[in-house]
Order: structure tokens, then sequence, then C-alpha cells
């Protein structure tokens, strides 16, 4: 990309932002809480929201398929695609297409509906405990990666009382850090990128 006038580089993100702030595009095949938008079809309904009703966008990207977006949605981020040849004052409506992906792209579009008419969040407390997993599994993997035992981070996680309570080679406690563990190296393997589609269903 070219080099500004003052020296340096450009970025498409602010570099001195951590990671978990910087809010990141991804492709739409890959991203399962996408809201996909274009030109509502003539009659189809009495709907007046527009471009310019979105919430703030932190970050455009003008491509030749469309607009890419990041809007703040609550306390997170949601991305939008504007297909191309959606004009900028015409009435929205989603496309939703039928598979795999279907389930996670309407709970991203309630999202976008629940901002959009300031109604109080659904609950989504699987959703956090999930996160509060992968926190957990990312932290028990930086620790091995710095070498310390099963038992070292046990007692980080836990407590050193607690662990000492019960013989450590049976411990229940042990193998949750090892599972944590395996887990952290996964996601670092490439497995990250399955937090991008749904939960399979039973």
């Amino acid at each position: 990309m070219p080099e500004p006038a003052s020296g340096g580089c450009d970025f498409l993100a602010d570099p001195d932002t951590s990671a978990d702030h910087s809010p990141v595009f991804w492709q739409p095949a890959e991203l399962a809480p996408l809201v996909i938008l274009a030109t509502a079809p003539a009659g189809a309904s009495q709907a007046t929201i527009t471009l310019a009703d979105l919430p703030a966008i932190i970050v455009r990207r003008d491509a030749a398929d469309g607009t890419h977006l990041i809007v703040r949605s609550g306390a997170g981020f949601l991305q939008l695609w504007v297909t191309s040849g959606t004009d900028a004052g015409a009435a929205l409506a989603a496309t939703i297409p039928v598979d795999a992906l279907t389930l996670a792209r309407a709970d991203a579009l309630a999202r976008l509906w629940e901002t959009l008419a300031r109604a109080p969040p659904r609950p989504r407390s699987s959703q956090r405990r999930r996160i509060q997993r992968l926190i957990a599994a990312l932290r028990a993997l930086d620790a091995r990666l710095e070498g310390m035992s099963y038992r070292t981070i046990a007692e980080a996680f836990f407590g050193a009382r607690r662990i000492a309570d019960e013989p450590w080679k049976t411990s229940s406690l042990r193998d949750q850090i090892i599972r944590l563990s395996r887990t952290g190296v996964a996601l670092m393997q490439g497995g990250y990128r399955t937090l991008l589609r749904p939960k399979p269903t039973k």
C-alpha cells in the first residue's frame, strides 16, 4: 500500500490497539454471525430502514461485491455485508441463505434488530460460558508454552490448598487442566477458525 506523506505505513486497524479490541473483517463464507443486506423487494414490506439508520460504523471497507461494515451491537461488534447495487436511500432487507449457517445468521440479524429498536438484548448465558472456557484454554496454553506443569497451572486456577485436598494423579482438576491445555493447543493450530461457525446441534 502507498506510504503516507508523513512516513510510515497505513494500517487497516490501529496497531496500538490490542487484538481483542480491534475489529476484524472475516470472509462472508467463513463468518456465521454475519448480516447480509440488500435492497428490499418492492411491495415486500413497509420497512423504512436504510443505510443511514444502521448503528455507528466502526470500520468500513468497499469492495467489488459491495460494502463491508463493522458496527457496534450491544457490548460487541457485528459484521454487515451490504451487497453491490444497494442504493444508499433504499429500504433494506436481510438475506439469509438456507444452509448450515442459517440459524447463526438469523441470530445475528436479531442482534442487529435489537440494536436498531433499542430492545433489551436476549440473555446468552451459554455464549458467556463458552467464552469463559475459551479464555481459560488460552491461559492454560500460555502457561504450557512457558514450560509450566499441569499442577502449577491448576494451582494458579484453583489455588494450592484445593489441589492438595486430593491425590493429584487421580484428581478431576488435573483432568480439567489437561483438557483446557489441549483445547488451547487445538485453537493455536488452526482450530480458532471453528469459532466462526455455529456449534453443531445434537
